[in-house]
């Protein structure tokens, strides 16, 4: 690009009046700026999904709405010269607007959405809200990146690029591990609103003269779409890059909100750093993405490795948090730091020294990014994900990258040659080295390399069922089968746990004419419940396992052939609170909470919705995992404290208990239901478990008194204090739990709750 002698003098003889203050003053703005902007992405999400339910259709739809937002945004930008200081402003005035109206937000939206399913409105909701929040988000690192222009020498948007994304990457980390711990989600929002507010004021004050506009440049002519497609199918491979990551993390991190925080984070760093490479250097685009090329054959021929080397360290890292974060994070950085790096520094590459107008250049291919980004994004969630294996994703990004360098290098040169023979390389390691089934083993088999090197003896083949997001398995493990939902092992199918949890709770419910399971999963408790009770509602989030419940049928008593039972494909959230049914009988086997978002249902808003849902008389049943260590069952009960009048305590098995929670006292009420039954009473005989002996699971009828710590934390959607403790939580020490039972066990009392049984 070419300037007129007129601009390039006006331009430095501003630069050169700035003192060099100044511009490391607007750096930390810029840096504040960007500490904000991706925190709202994140914080949005997490309020939204609160109420709208996490479905994947509701997390696509705010994620395509600040990719398309941000894109269209960043190509407005230079029109919007003057205003940067009210778009600051703006951008944190919507966040404090959004944090302190959630509560009206959310009767608004169960006002126009009545009825479940109405996932249409619900994206159509989140694109409204949302959109231009992200279209002011996206306008705000072009003109900051033109703004420095005019304060420092060199190349001012690879220097904003990587102090922006720098920002952002430590905003991912800090609300994460720190301020949501501190302040929850509503006061985290309102922290950030108000360091917009800060920077915006800053902008206004401190630096007007920064706000005329660039002196006109002559036109130029628009990069060569040759360069602008490379840049696109880059992209492209990226977005597919990045949500593969997701995946391949949950898969021995475990499916935790920290295992995306640390991916995000770990791409923001990558381009950060990416940028600064191409500012101290003039970085070849071509030869960048063959960089990432390497980094890709060394995932795939090293994933194995790594994630060996990470079972290896892990029992050392038990017994601090913050270091358990540190290995955590080295995993993924070993894996993918390369590949991020080099995706990274491609826009600042490409974009070099701009020599005409920096707000309008860099906000074109910003553009081409983002709108490229989003492309990739559909593409993974409607056809990739679902059809192909992950090792096979992999080969396809580095195709997309070598195919990339060909456009940019016109299939001329030494980048021509390097970029095909690492594509040849990563396929060789494809076929050599990557084993698909390390991604089925589930996270907590990582834990040690005796568990990881047992698992995988013991492991024969995964059945394997994809959908959009999920990945849903029939894992084969010696003998038995094992239900596998996105990098967790739940349940053994043929263990009769989940029949017990199905029956006991129906004899000790007033009335059996119709009943609700949160969570069908392979179908074996609703499928107990369905043989007991009059109808049975079974709602469950994951439509891929709906479609495969017939898969299950030996063992949840062929449940989709029975007449009494309707299915919902609906978040267990949305459904409560949407739905106006009242029933007596409401029972949660809804995934362990040390999946992340399971432990929504065990916080006081949705026990809130399940009282109302249930009848004055009626039990609601949520089946607790000892795993979650005793900070977690002290959480639990302390929550279900402040819902129910009445909490009794059952045990399954070892580690496996049951809550019963009631308004009324909880009382033994059909005794003889399951004995009755013909199918049941002969499956629990022959598993050796006589129907008459299942009311003896009782515990206690005073759950309550087994709270350690009378004083903690509630687990509330503003703070999910149930959520942080999985995060953080390991199985080697005994709960306490069995302990406090045997304190406070009290025959009599038992004895009294399951009259006339004892009799």
């Amino acid at each position: 690009m070419e300037r007129t002698a007129a601009a390039g003098i006006a331009e430095t003889t501003l630069s050169e009046k700035m003192p060099a203050g100044r511009g490391r003053g607007f750096a930390v703005l810029l840096l504040l700026s960007g500490f904000c902007g991706i925190s709202y992405e994140v914080l949005y999400a997490r309020i939204l999904s609160n109420f709208i339910g996490d479905q994947f259709a509701v997390s696509a739809s705010i994620l395509l709405t600040f990719m398309l937002g941000i894109g269209i945004g960043t190509l407005w930008a230079h029109r919007l010269w003057r205003w940067l200081w009210l778009i600051e402003a703006a951008i944190g005035g919507l966040g404090a607007a959004f944090a302190l109206g959630a509560g009206r937000l959310e009767q608004w939206f169960y006002a126009i959405t009545p009825l479940h399913g109405s996932l249409g409105g619900a994206m159509v909701v989140c694109f409204v809200l949302l959109s231009v929040p992200s279209f002011l988000i996206g306008c705000s690192l072009p003109l900051f990146a033109g703004y420095l222009g005019r304060l420092t020498a060199g190349r001012a948007f690879a220097r904003a690029y990587m102090v922006y994304n720098f920002g952002a990457a430590l905003t991912v980390l800090v609300i994460e591990f720190w301020l949501l711990r501190q302040l929850g989600i509503r006061d985290t929002v309102l922290a950030m609103a108000a360091l917009n507010g800060v920077v915006a004021i800053a902008l206004q004050f401190g630096f007007r003269e920064l706000r005329e506009p660039p002196v006109k440049a002559l036109p130029v002519l628009p990069p060569p779409r040759r360069l602008l497609l490379a840049l696109a199918i880059a992209s492209v491979g990226s977005a597919i890059f990045q949500l593969l990551m997701v995946k391949i993390a949950e898969c021995f991190l475990g499916p935790y909100r920290e295992t995306f925080a640390l991916v995000l984070a770990l791409v923001l760093f990558g381009i950060a750093f990416g940028s600064a490479l191409a500012r101290r250097w003039r970085l070849n685009f071509g030869w960048l993405l063959v960089v990432g090329l390497a980094g890709l054959a060394w995932l795939v021929g090293g994933y194995e490795t790594v994630t060996r080397a990470y079972a290896w360290v892990h029992p050392l890292c038990l017994d601090s948090a913050w270091l358990g974060v540190l290995h955590r994070a080295a995993a993924l950085a070993a894996l993918m730091a390369v590949p991020v790096v080099a995706f990274g520094a491609t826009i600042p590459a490409l974009l070099g020294e701009s020599d005409n107008n920096v707000a309008r250049d860099s906000g074109k291919l910003l553009c081409v990014s983002s709108l490229a980004n989003a492309v990739g994004f559909l593409l993974m969630a409607l056809v990739l994900h679902r059809h192909f294996d992950y090792g096979v994703l992999l080969l396809g990004v580095a195709g997309l990258a070598g195919l990339a360098v060909l456009l940019h290098a016109r299939s001329r040169g030494w980048v021509t040659l390097a970029a095909a023979g690492l594509v040849t390389v990563t396929i060789w390691l494809h076929r050599t080295r990557w084993d698909e089934n390390l991604l089925y083993l589930s996270y907590d088999h990582f834990n040690s390399i005796e568990e990881l090197d047992w698992a995988r003896r013991k492991f024969k083949f995964p059945e394997k069922f994809k959908g959009a997001q999920d990945t849903f398995s029939l894992n084969h493990f010696g003998d038995d089968v094992h239900f596998f939902i996105n990098g967790y092992v739940s349940i053994r199918l043929n263990s009769p746990a989940e029949k017990i949890v199905g029956a006991f709770p129906t004899m000790f419910a007033p009335r059996t004419d119709r009943a609700l399971v949160l969570g069908v999963g392979s179908g074996a408790t609703a499928g107990t419940v369905a043989s007991l009770c009059g109808r049975m509602d079974g709602v469950e989030i994951n439509p891929v396992v709906l479609q495969n419940l017939w898969r299950m049928s030996e063992h949840n008593f062929d449940l989709v052939k029975k007449p009494n039972a309707r299915f919902i494909n609906d978040d267990g959230i949305h459904f409560m609170r949407v739905g106006r049914e009242q029933y007596p009988l409401i029972i949660n086997t809804v995934t362990s909470p040390r999946y992340f978002s399971s432990s929504k249902l065990y916080t006081l808003d949705f026990l809130e919705s399940v009282r109302r849902r249930l009848e004055p008389d009626g039990v609601y049943v949520t089946w607790v995992d000892a795993r979650v260590g005793p900070r977690g069952l002290d959480i639990i009960l302390r929550t279900v404290a402040r819902s129910f009048r009445h909490c009794a305590v059952a045990g399954v098995k070892s580690g496996y208990f049951l809550l019963l929670c009631s308004q009324e006292p909880i009382r033994l009420r059909q005794p003889e239901l399951v004995s009755t039954n013909a199918v049941l009473a002969s499956y629990f005989e022959t598993n050796g478990l006589p129907p008459r002996l299942l009311p003896y699971a009782l515990l206690t009828p005073h759950g309550f008194d087994l709270i350690g710590e009378t004083n903690g934390p509630l687990n509330t959607m503003d703070f999910p204090a149930l959520e942080f403790e999985m995060a953080r939580s390991d199985d080697r020490h005994p709960s306490g739990f069995t302990r406090r039972l045997l304190e406070t066990n009290n025959l009599n009392e038992i004895a009294h709750t399951l009259d006339p049984a004892l009799r």
